[in-house]
């Protein structure tokens, strides 16, 4: 009797179909779950594969940082969505609340809103999750029939995701930044401030010069510096450089941040020879910013 020999084909197809038969829906889950925290999502998945459909549950993370465990396991669309959702939900409220004009209304539509974003991730977390996960693993299986590809297609889509990984690092170094720029930006501001001050007493000690010498000749004071022979171009952050023609007192006014309109005087006195000493004083500016000679006692 001849005995007929099933074509190879048929061979492997029949090999394929009894190993898929072979692999379970808990390997299916792992495979797509991965590593991270398997037990949890399988003991939930098992209690909905029981009831025949997903449930309400309590999920932490969902809560505590809801849109950074959508990105964590990979769940691109609700991670999308839930970040958008203050632009989608909130701006039709406040329009609806401009027509209405019913402050009450659009305040307790927001407080529902926030009681939302809030108390729905964490309670629909799982069977959002579990959701997706019966998708892919129908995606998968309808697009191979082989099951090792199969699992390895799901633990290509599923498992979890370094993008939160990047992101916290982003925004650790965006803080770091920021926080070095609130100390370094001000303690430069007040650097530059301080060395413009000094650089203003030097010009100004300059201009008190030409002023003894005016009245070391004329025995009066001038009536403005050009009189006393001075000339000389003042910084740019000195707005004006003016003496009072009947104490003598010059006044050196700033023109930039964080000492714009304040201004450094120059204070003439009589010493026992009859000569003109300088004290410098400011009335206005912070001795932060003062030279050490100019700062009060």
């Amino acid at each position: 009797m001849a005995i007929e020999a099933a074509p190879i084909g048929a061979n492997a197809a029949v090999k394929s179909s009894s190993a898929s038969l072979s692999i379970t829906d808990e390997e299916f889950y792992k495979a797509f779950i991965g590593p991270k925290n398997q037990n949890y999502y399988l003991k939930h998945f098992a209690l909905f594969d029981t009831q025949g459909k997903p449930s309400v549950t309590w999920h932490w993370p969902a809560f505590i940082i809801t849109f950074y465990w959508m990105l964590y396991r990979k769940m691109w669309l609700p991670a999308l969505l839930y970040f958008l959702s203050p632009y989608l939900i909130m701006i039709p409220i406040g329009i609806i609340g401009a027509v209405t004009k019913s402050d009450e209304l659009t305040g307790l539509a927001y407080l529902a809103w926030l009681a939302a974003m809030f108390v729905f991730p964490p309670l629909f977390a799982n069977s959002l999750y579990y959701k997706r996960c019966k998708k892919e693993i129908a995606a998968v299986k309808a697009s191979s029939s082989d099951p090792q590809r199969q699992l390895g297609e799901l633990t290509g889509k599923g498992g979890t995701s370094n993008v939160v990984a990047i992101i916290i690092a982003i925004l650790a170094f965006v803080t770091i930044i920021g926080i070095l720029a609130a100390i370094a930006l001000p303690a430069y501001q007040d650097y530059t401030t301080r060395a413009r001050t000094a650089e203003a007493l030097s010009y100004g000690q300059k201009a008190t010069d030409a002023v003894s010498h005016y009245y070391a000749t004329y025995e009066s004071v001038p009536s403005n510096l050009a009189t006393a022979g001075f000339n000389l171009t003042p910084p740019s952050f000195i707005n004006s450089a003016v003496i009072d023609s009947k104490n003598g007192v010059v006044s050196l006014a700033f023109s930039q941040s964080p000492i714009e309109g304040k201004s450094l005087h120059l204070i003439p006195s009589l010493d026992s020879n009859d000569r003109l000493v300088w004290t410098c004083k400011s009335q206005d500016i912070p001795d932060k910013y003062l030279p050490q000679a100019c700062r009060s006692k």
